[in-house]
């Protein structure tokens, strides 16, 4: 008797097999949609490399380590010194800190098991290997009470009471979950209050706020709200302490009251500026006992081992404010325009206001200049010396800690100032003396100069700060009784000022100049009061203090300069180019602004945000796409796909004008441009025709992470604010090169980094990312790290450029702002790490000038940095994915090179339609030409001799998928073949069981 035919088991075989198969198909044709970021992720080879006979040394950039361990050992040991020299003492009554050696202490605070060691998004880093701060202290000698860590470290307190950080690379807050504080409440610190007396020494508390890509941090004022925050986090404000921090302090104080602590300790880990009221009791209303405070900011990998040894006076401390310090954030004037708004009208024009492609959201920077300490000690200023209608402004009750501000464990004392003027520059002698008697220190001097504010520009809308940074230097470490005489060069083009009303170009006006060495920025002012012969007693008090008349220089021009600075260093006139992204100047319309201005301080300063409107004109700027085709027949289509038997290899230290390019790019197809330039997220293609390797590009400020690309990071250094608060030049310089040497390691040729935007306000998601609120500080230190990267054969990205100073609406917001503004504050920055620091290639932001996206900005891109600044690498996009403002042929043609993007789209479908437009062939030639005059000098050409040639390959992922797909194919039609067999034998079975039923019954 036959046995029954599986039909079932067949069946099932054959419907799962067929899922498989499909499955794998669809999940195939995902993979190669986004065969970009597939590459990225498994690091696979799309090429190889077939040698040549060469005796060539094709290590063209060479480490300096001879090892990966000898590396990883310096680089920790220099992460420690950056957070050591950049942290800056706040407040220490009574010698609080250093700790006596053997102290006994105990930690409070969720940020003391869980520090802030970066933020989060695009730029956040991996610190799995990050000692925490209970090792750190105990390295430095000091007792931890382990019954207190351990219960801050137990499930539950990290479950219920973890801050609350997005994680999501969103452009809205609501839609990046929420910040919370979330401090344990005291009564959760009951089970371990027996053991604080054994460790009583010091209470430590640690107050961490983060921030991240994607979402600004809430304030309670002008649009956030309480739902924001969980919890009972007061009024919103995300930079206030919260209702359980402010129990944690009150419950210290009455220990510390009845001898249970001897001091409290406050260290401040955010690079956020939280709100100072609490150290001063005069302005809270509470006194909290405080001792000591520290800012320590973000201390990336290693950082924490710096912040004992401050602790433990193994080092002095020397780290100075990038950022006043206030005792209530919304004193900045750019608060009420920081959170962006719609155009009330937007939807009369259609304008998006959400999403990936927003149009009808904007932003004010109605406060003009007056960034930080720029408006804070000015308007003290003008309110000493009567000037202004500085109304009834206090900085006593404003500014809880001047940028600048950094205390010590000893004291310095400054004499023999001396300036001698030169041709070009200002040359500057200070004799730097420790007067301590115990400590040992470095000390940060610091150089301001103060223009004089004229009627001229007052005329002509022109608006002067009271001090400017122009200069500063450090000290090495200097031994109670030792001096030093430092030396600070200022270029007579620090003195310049942007005039864009009248002459349209920097100027440098007529009358008196100071210049001052000083401690911090309200210092400094008031050595310029000295100078003009202001003090406490002629002033009725409105002096916070005398200024040393001895530390102030004073310099007069004679007359009015306006041609001097009127022409950049590549011979390019300046003139206005911003005036479109100016609301009183531009062709859109939007509406007037009054800016800020110390003419009449009362009357200028905002009390509401600045009420724009959409127009016509304005819709029309915002369309997607402006480019109509109408060009292209106006140049001859360049020479595409020429055997010419060039390889990129052989244009090694050529100049950018070498004739030898057009034979190189002559080779070049159009399928080959369209994919290097449209699928550059983290990467430029590898090129057949010309020998060109494929290059891995990666994030980040902190150091190279690739967090986003699921890649193996190196060294998390501290958050670039802490770096700047160094002002180290050589530190930093040397953090660059190891940054460097990092990516030379680990295969990367490009860095998306370092930051380069501005602290508007201290509620920008992204400032961990950025050096300071002053661009002379991040421009010269950017400056530094950039030259130390790019020594290693690393191009940089410089990011973003420009004005992408927050993160609200960020995917096309409309920004608007005077054109004095962009050049002193806002492209400053990018001005010195091109022009000083050599930097190659530059980042455009997500964000628009006015109507003007960025990356389609011919005046900023192709006007101010290509012409006046002299770049010469590549500018790609932010992350563009599907945002159909981020055009390809509109950024083409202002000067935009490579998209930071992984979605084939506009390389299947937009770019296609431009192959027989002669006019974008052209400009992808040029960018071509630039993309691949970078990657020539890079680390990226290591390993090539002239003799080498390269095959494009298909990645192993791809064959494998290919097979994989074949495989489950075959085994779906196996299945089904045995299927339909199966179910024939069924009815063969069927027929013989019913013919044997049958004969049985006859045979009865």
């Amino acid at each position: 008797m036959s046995k029954k035919p599986k039909v079932g088991m067949w069946s099932g075989l054959t419907a799962v097999t067929a899922v498989l198969t499909a499955g794998a198909i669809v999940g195939t044709t995902v993979a190669f949609h986004y065969t970009t970021t597939v590459n990225n992720y498994l690091d696979a080879d799309t090429y190889k490399i077939i040698r040549g006979d060469s005796d060539e040394d094709t290590e063209y950039f060479k480490s300096d380590f001879t090892s990966d361990e000898e590396r990883e050992s310096y680089e920790a040991e220099l992460c420690a010194q950056v957070e050591a020299e950049g942290a800056a003492l706040l407040k220490n009554d009574n010698n609080a800190l250093p700790l006596a050696s053997g102290a006994k202490v105990s930690l409070f605070g969720h940020g003391s098991v869980d520090l802030m060691y970066g933020g989060t998004g695009s730029g956040s880093v991996d610190t799995s290997k990050a000692p925490n701060f209970k090792q750190a202290l105990e390295d430095q000698g000091i007792q931890v009470n382990s019954t207190l860590w351990d219960l801050y470290s137990s499930d539950d307190m990290m479950k219920n009471y973890s801050r609350i950080t997005p994680a999501a690379i969103s452009d809205t807050l609501e839609a990046n979950t929420q910040y919370a504080v979330n401090e344990a409440p005291w009564s959760k610190l009951s089970s371990a209050e027996s053991s604080f007396a054994d460790y009583g020494d010091a209470a430590i508390v640690v107050f961490s706020r983060s921030g991240g890509e994607g979402a600004d941090l809430p304030s309670g004022e002008n649009g956030t709200n309480d739902s924001w925050i969980k919890g009972q986090e007061g009024d919103g404000n995300y930079l206030a302490l919260s209702a359980e921090e402010k129990e944690l302090l009150q419950n210290l104080k009455t220990l510390k009251d009845n001898g249970t602590f001897k001091k409290i300790i406050v260290l401040i880990n955010s690079s956020n500026a939280i709100e100072m009221d609490f150290l001063n009791p005069e302005i809270c209303g509470e006194d909290y006992g405080i001792d000591s405070a520290m800012w320590i900011g973000d201390v990336g990998q290693t950082g924490i081992n710096g912040v004992a040894q401050l602790l433990a006076g193994e080092v002095t401390p020397s780290g100075s404010l990038v950022d006043s310090y206030l005792y209530d954030n919304m004193a900045n004037p750019a608060m009420y325009n920081f959170y962006t708004q719609a155009y009330p009208n937007a939807a009369d024009y259609n304008l998006l206001t959400d999403g990936p492609d927003v149009q009808g959201m904007y932003s004010v920077y109605q406060e003009g200049i007056y960034l930080d300490y720029r408006y804070y000690e000015t308007r003290y200023e003008d309110a000493v010396m009567g000037t202004g209608n500085a109304g009834d402004y206090n900085w006593s009750t404003t500014v809880a800690f001047p940028f600048g501000y950094g205390d010590s464990y000893t004291t310095f004392e400054y004499s023999d100032f001396n300036v001698t003027e030169s041709a070009d520059a200002f040359n500057v002698t200070l004799k730097v003396t420790n007067t301590g008697s115990t400590y040992s220190g470095k000390e940060t001097v610091q150089l301001y100069f103060q223009s004089p504010y004229t009627d001229y520009d007052k005329a002509n809308g022109i608006e002067k700060a009271s001090a400017e940074l122009c200069g500063f230097a450090k000290t090495d470490i200097l031994a109670p009784g030792a001096s030093e005489t430092v030396n600070i060069t200022v270029d007579k083009s620090e003195l310049r000022t942007y005039d864009a009303n009248n002459a349209k170009t920097y100027i440098v006006d007529a009358g008196d100049y100071y210049f001052t060495a000083a401690t911090d920025a309200h210092n400094a002012v008031n050595n310029i009061l000295a100078a003009k012969g202001y003090t406490v007693e002629n002033t009725d008090g409105r002096m916070t203090a005398d200024g040393d008349v001895a530390l102030t220089y004073k310099w007069t021009n004679a007359a009015l300069d306006s041609t001097t600075f009127a022409t950049s260093e590549t011979g390019t006139a300046i003139t206005n180019l911003f005036d479109e992204a100016d609301p009183n100047k531009s062709s859109s319309e939007p509406g007037e602004v009054t800016w800020l201005s110390r003419s009449n301080w009362v009357a200028t300063f905002p009390t509401q945000p600045v009420v724009l409107n959409a127009t016509q004109t304005l819709a029309d700027h915002l369309a997607f796409t402006r480019y109509d085709g109408s060009k292209a027949d106006s140049v001859e289509m360049p020479t595409l796909g020429a055997d010419n038997g060039l390889a990129l290899v052989s244009m090694i230290g050529a100049d950018y004008d070498d004739p030898q390019w057009d034979t190189l790019l002559d080779q070049l197809t159009f399928n080959e441009m369209v994919n290097t330039i449209t699928l550059g997220f983290h990467n430029t293609a590898a090129i057949e025709s010309i020998g060109k390797t494929r290059t891995k590009d990666e994030n980040g400020p902190q150091g190279l992470t690739a967090a986003l690309t699921g890649g193996a990071s190196a060294m998390c250094y501290t958050s670039e604010d802490v770096m700047a608060a160094t002002f180290n030049v050589d530190l930093i310089n040397d953090v660059g090169r190891c940054i460097g040497e990092d990516c030379l390691a680990m295969g990367y040729s490009g860095l998306y980094g370092p930051g380069i935007n501005m602290h508007r306000t201290a509620y920008s998601g992204r400032n961990f990312e950025y050096y300071a609120s002053d661009p002379f500080v991040a421009g010269t230190i950017c400056a530094a790290e950039v030259n130390g990267i790019q020594s290693k054969g690393v191009y940089v990205y410089l990011k973003h450029v420009a004005l992408n100073d927050s993160e609200s609406s960020r995917r096309g917001v409309n920004t608007w702002l005077n054109e004095q503004a962009a050049r002193e504050i806002y492209l400053e920055v990018a001005d010195k790490a091109v022009t000083d620091g050599g930097a190659w290639s530059v980042m455009s932001g997500f964000n628009r000038w006015g109507a003007y996206w960025c990356g389609a900005y011919d005046n900023l891109l192709t006007g101010f940095l290509r012409g006046e600044l002299g770049l010469r690498g590549m500018i790609i996009t932010d992350y563009s994915g599907s945002s159909k403002y981020m055009d390809l042929a509109d950024g083409l043609i202002a000067g935009s090179d490579i998209w930071d993007s992984p979605d084939p789209t506009i390389h299947t479908t937009l770019a296609p339609k431009y192959e027989n437009d002669a006019y974008i062939v052209t400009e992808m030639r040029e960018s071509m030409h630039k993309i691949l005059y970078t990657v020539a000098n890079s680390n990226a050409m290591n390993g090539w001799s002239s003799a080498d040639r390269l095959k494009v390959i298909t990645p192993w992922w791809k064959t494998a998928l290919y097979a994989l797909d074949t495989v489950l194919a075959v085994l779906t039609v196996l299945c089904i073949w045995r299927l339909v067999v199966a179910i024939k034998r069924k009815k063969t079975w069927t027929a013989e069981q019913a013919a044997n039923t049958a004969n049985a019954q006859n045979q009865q």
